[in-house]
């Protein structure tokens, strides 16, 4: 018996759900599918069936929504390191703003100022990224995920990643497939500086010399540093170490800061926007020289030594002992150690230790969103303004919501376009205690 392909079903979208797919209904049923606009009669191939849902691809329609654009990339909407490629640029920016202020309103928070979408590059921004590699016949496939599957896309470029690492792919799929066991090489991670780019390759069975000499050579032609991975992120080493040593490192010209960092650290995905997003903050803390702030997530002091330099006493917490390392050793770098300190905290645990007191606090938590120390850390009468930079309107919405239960004010809030193409997007806002509230509310 022939095997069944995907049902194909017939829907008109109705709206764009958070994620950037098209919803509509079909027999009772929710359907999301990419590669489709609100008004759109779409033929959507269910791909995946979760709780009810389904989940799908559609075929681009012969009448087109007035938003949509020809997708700059071939391998969309296959592809799912993309959501959004057929929806034209502006409109995915006002999408991604309208989702915000809607999570706002569900939360009853009402911003007094909404900033401006604050974009960038819509191309080649992309200087962190994990791809799947898998082993197709002989050929080992090295990209993102395919839309609502496991199995790793074919590609062999990337309107997204950073033009070194895009660049690279070709010769990075032909050094695993010369590889003894290409099978055993399930991913690899990209990071990027300004000046030095790095991969890390996963492998779950040792290497021979006959491959590392392979790497290596892949390494020198490239430009690239390799990384070796054979368990958890302590075992990964550079395969051929550079004479200086150093980890890779990136610039704030705005605060005259240079960060090192080594490939497994936490960075921004987007350093174009980064160091916008690392300007406002710093603006909306309106900061008095000599006060003190809190930096919660702190990772290796990217907010932290911008926060320093413009005259703040800054006390960094993380829960990584690795960032807590680094963010010292880069407040050190940047002559800014009797401004910045920095100390291992877990932050999501309730017993975390209370906060030293602060006039001012800045959070840029994980997508989980602050978690349940935030009332203690803002019950101090001391502290008058809180920045939060989200990755997640949605855990940001629900914050802002706990911050008004304590007596805070969204005073301001805008998105800021980190990831084109995508549904992801950075939020940030500035909070400020409402005049005649005591920490009790």
């Amino acid at each position: 018996m022939a095997r069944r392909g995907p049902r194909q079903i017939d829907v008109v979208i109705e709206v764009l759900s958070e994620d950037g797919l098209g919803e509509a209904w079909f027999e009772d049923r929710r359907v999301l599918a990419r590669n489709a606009l609100p008004g759109e009669s779409v033929t959507v191939r269910v791909l995946k069936r979760r709780r009810g849902v389904w989940y799908g691809e559609a075929e681009t329609p012969p009448r087109r929504g007035i938003e949509r654009q020809t997708p700059p990339c071939p391998y969309f909407p296959r592809c799912g390191g993309c959501a959004m490629q057929h929806i034209a640029y502006p409109a995915q920016v006002r999408h991604k703003a309208d989702v915000l202020l809607h999570l706002l309103r569900q939360q009853s928070v009402a911003p007094q100022l909404v900033r401006q979408p604050v974009c960038g590059p819509q191309f080649h921004y992309r200087y962190k990224a994990r791809l799947g590699v898998r082993l197709v016949g002989d050929e080992p496939l090295v990209g993102f995920r395919e839309g609502f599957s496991n199995r790793v896309a074919r590609m062999s470029d990337c309107k997204t990643l950073a033009l070194p690492f895009a660049r690279c792919l070709p010769a990075l799929r032909r050094v695993l497939a010369e590889l003894e066991r290409p099978d055993r090489v399930p991913q690899v991670e990209l990071a990027g500086g300004d000046r030095t780019f790095a991969i890390v390759v996963r492998h779950l069975d040792p290497l021979g010399d006959a491959d590392r000499a392979r790497l290596r050579s892949f390494a020198a032609s490239s430009g690239v540093r390799l990384f070796l991975q054979s368990g958890g992120y302590e075992t990964v080493a550079e395969l051929a170490p550079a004479a200086d040593r150093r980890g890779l490192s990136y610039v704030n010209p705005d605060f005259g800061l240079c960060f090192e960092f080594l490939p497994t650290d936490f960075t921004q995905v987007n350093p174009f926007m980064n160091r916008r997003l690392v300007r406002a903050a710093v603006l909306a803390l309106a900061p008095h020289r000599g006060a003190m702030v809190n930096d919660l997530f702190c990772g290796i002091g990217n907010f932290s030594l911008a926060l320093a330099r413009a005259g703040l006493g800054v006390r960094g917490f993380e829960s990584s002992p690795g960032a807590v390392a680094r963010a010292g050793r880069n407040a050190a770098l940047n002559g800014l150690s009797a401004q910045a300190e920095f100390a291992l905290a877990d932050l999501y645990d309730s017993r975390c230790p209370e906060l030293p007191d602060a006039r001012y606090l800045l959070l840029d938590p994980p997508r989980s969103g602050a978690g349940p120390n935030l009332e203690r850390w803002v019950a101090s009468r001391a502290l008058e303004r809180i920045v939060y930079v989200s990755c997640n309107p949605r855990t940001f919405a629900s914050d802002a919501a706990r911050l008004q239960s304590q007596g805070f004010t969204l005073q301001e809030v805008g998105v800021f376009d980190m990831f084109p193409h995508t549904a992801h997007v950075e939020t940030l806002g500035c909070f400020v205690r409402r005049s005649g509230v005591s920490q009790h509310g």
